[in-house]
């Protein structure tokens, strides 16, 4: 546990998402932005702009560190994917607490060697699936009753990556290095939804046609089946025009224009309902009638509860709750292994061309 002062924060990474992280640490009153650490030059204009040190390497900021007296408390990884492992271990091994961006690993047997590394060592480790702090998410899952016995879902991520965007990360290219639809955006989703409806057991999936030269996925349709008995469908594409992905819904992502009033991005079927997200739209019945189709079909607008709020912020403030002893993690590196355990399946599935089970 962490004295109540303010926490030295260090951001591992400065692509597109490090700085991001980076100017909510500065905008916390609880947390100090000690420094950005990257091996790229052009980092040191990035870290001017926050106010901040560039550091070329963790030995390098940690000797800075202790030649003043300081100490680093906390980290918060933004690396390429295949990177994420080695350099938790790394800060783990100094006392520092974790924040890793998603996917916590690349497979599971690299997740479970930083598993034993976090256990060892003591330190708190939180996984970035930030869309569990996102007020729109929070508030279906507190909805989610009103649908009555849930028995399906079905949703979608789909978009148009520019080139640019692999120009500038060689590595999303290749699924060896962590790239694809699938591991950096899937992951996502299927995390949400079993925070919304519990374990995914089963997936079959089928691969997106390919429109780019590259090793990577472009995404899948996929077939789910979660423990509960509840089925879905779902469809990850990165490569179609559409504002039908949860950036462009919310507004979470400031780089990815909001689509107003956008409806059905996710759709839950209930006995009694259907819940419509993220315009959160109930559609009903009256209570006091045998549901059926011959009556008519009320709808229902449902609040937001602090729209407003930005889910990185929410879940900096987690973050600090946790390494104080305040609270456990809300979505800890068994959430985070659970997620890759479905991606792992979804790739199976597509290599053998089978329905997989998750714990296979």
């Amino acid at each position: 546990m962490i004295a109540a002062t303010s926490l030295n924060v260090i951001v591992i990474g400065a692509g597109l998402i490090g700085p991001r992280h980076a100017r909510h640490v500065n905008l916390n009153p609880t947390t100090t932005l000690y420094a950005i650490i990257d091996p790229q030059e052009s980092t040191t204009e990035t870290a001017s702009s926050l106010e901040t040190r560039h550091f070329y390497s963790i030995d390098e900021c940690v000797h800075h560190a202790q030649q003043n007296g300081t100490a680093i408390d906390a980290a918060i990884i933004c690396t390429p994917n295949h990177t994420h492992v080695a350099i938790a271990q790394q800060l783990a091994s100094m006392g520092i607490h974790l924040l890793v961006e998603k996917p916590v690993a690349t497979s599971i047997k690299e997740a479970q060697v930083l598993q034993q590394a976090v256990a060892k060592s003591g330190v708190c480790v939180l996984v970035g699936h930030h869309r569990r702090f996102n007020p729109y998410v929070l508030s279906l899952k507190h909805n989610l009753s009103k649908v009555g016995r849930i028995v399906a879902v079905q949703g979608s991520w789909c978009l148009q990556k520019p080139q640019t965007y692999f120009d500038l990360g060689h590595w999303r290219k290749s699924t060896r290095a962590g790239g694809g639809a699938l591991l950096i955006n899937l992951i996502h989703d299927l995390d949400i939804l079993q925070f919304l409806f519990g374990a995914i057991t089963r997936v079959y999936a089928e691969p997106l046609p390919r429109q780019r030269d590259h090793e990577a996925d472009e995404g899948a349709a996929l077939n789910l089946r979660f423990k509960n008995g509840v089925v879905g469908t779902f469809i990850c594409a990165d490569n179609v025009v559409s504002p039908f992905n949860f950036e462009a819904a919310t507004g979470e992502n400031p780089t990815v224009p909001k689509h107003a009033g956008l409806a059905g991005l996710y759709q839950v079927f209930g006995s009694r309902g259907t819940l419509s997200f993220p315009d959160m739209k109930l559609y009903h019945q009256d209570e006091a009638v045998v549901s059926s189709w011959t009556n008519q079909v009320e709808e229902t607008k449902l609040e937001v509860v602090d729209e407003d709020e930005l889910p990185f912020s929410l879940q900096l403030e987690h973050f600090v709750d946790v390494v104080r002893g305040r609270a456990k993690p809300m979505c800890g590196i068994d959430d985070g292994v659970s997620a890759l355990r479905c991606i792992e399946a979804v790739m199976k599935s597509i290599q053998e061309e089978v329905p997989v089970n998750t714990e296979f």
